[in-house]
């Protein structure tokens, strides 16, 4: 295994991958029973039901889950160029960050948390340029549309990237497409409960107001020392990467500083979820790692081999201690 991790060759990075959704999907399957949370989002009971009545099934679905996630953020990190030089490092610390995120009682929820943060990211990733893509700018805001339905702690978060799109891009295709994008899923959940005999307008006030919902003892239950101690390493380098991009900002590109911005903005948006929301959930945790994790490879572009060596083995070391 290569410990250089920021010169990972995609053989490298794919092969890392590979074994850790690997373990991750092994790992699960010894897991605990799923705890059911009392008003939870429409889709949270639903996807937790597959995870108890399917469980050898959902811990083999598990694996395709992280490695699309893992090389849907190398591609989009890499064809846009957001570090300070080309770098497939996010493949392999993805991959480390989703075992440590996945291995839960929970984990098929957890999984799919991580693929629509992933795909909101990647997709948001190529909408900064003087060109944006509509399709991409569409399957972003669908995933945080689904969001809402998903977890309801993921309510302020579905909400404020639209606001951050809307006003960085400023343009009334742009706008209509986010908009569209962010409300079709609850609209679509709305109606198929209509066409069953509910009330439309009252379906679609009840995902809204599951964000008053209590889920302290789901995230307390979440945070395990090992966790804990993992979020610690991941905070340390995100920290320093954040230093390293300061540095290196002024050689960067307009629409690449703005990326930064935004990830920057929606972290500390999650930390202050995290703290103030009585709806807090495990699902805003994964978050931030997720985003962390894509600005994590400025550290190790920035840093002496030695050094990248020694903070990338204490990311896996902490990550796989999260199995035992």
């Amino acid at each position: 295994m290569v410990f250089d991790v920021a010169r990972h060759r995609f053989s490298e990075g794919f092969l890392t991958l590979l074994l850790f959704a690997l373990i991750a999907s092994v790992a699960v399957v010894v897991g605990g029973e799923v705890v059911p949370i009392e008003g939870a989002a429409p889709l949270r009971g639903f996807i937790d039901s597959l995870t108890v009545q399917y469980p050898v099934a959902t811990a083999v679905a598990l694996f395709p889950m992280l490695v699309y996630a893992g090389l849907r953020l190398a591609r989009s990190t890499v064809r846009v160029g957001i570090y300070s030089a080309t770098s497939m490092g996010v493949m392999a610390l993805s991959a480390v960050s989703m075992l440590q995120c996945v291995v839960s009682t929970n984990y098929l929820y957890i999984a799919v948390v991580v693929l629509l943060v992933t795909v909101l990211i990647s997709r948001l990733l190529y909408c900064f340029g003087a060109k944006v893509r509509v399709d991409f700018l569409f399957a972003a805001m669908l995933s945080a549309g689904v969001m809402p339905l998903v977890d309801n702690a993921l309510i302020p978060l579905s909400l404020v990237v639209s606001i951050i799109v809307i006003f960085l891009r400023a343009s009334l295709r742009e706008t209509i497409v986010v908009l569209l994008g962010v409300s079709l899923p609850t609209l679509l959940y709305c109606y198929v409960l209509w066409l069953f005999g509910n009330d439309f307008g009252t379906t679609f006030l009840e995902v809204w107001n599951g964000g008053l919902v209590e889920q302290h003892q789901a995230l307390v239950a979440y945070l395990t020392i090992q966790r804990l101690i993992f979020l610690g390493v991941v905070l340390l380098l995100y920290i320093c990467s954040v230093v390293f991009y300061f540095k290196a900002r002024v050689t960067m590109l307009d629409h690449v500083r703005s990326i930064w911005t935004l990830l920057m903005v929606l972290q500390l948006l999650l930390v202050a979820m995290l703290i103030l929301m009585p709806t807090a959930s495990e699902a805003l945790v994964v978050a931030m790692i997720i985003i962390m994790t894509v600005m994590l490879p400025q550290f190790f572009l920035s840093v002496d081999v030695p050094t990248a060596t020694i903070a990338y083995i204490a990311l896996m070391v902490s990550s796989l201690a999260t199995i035992y």
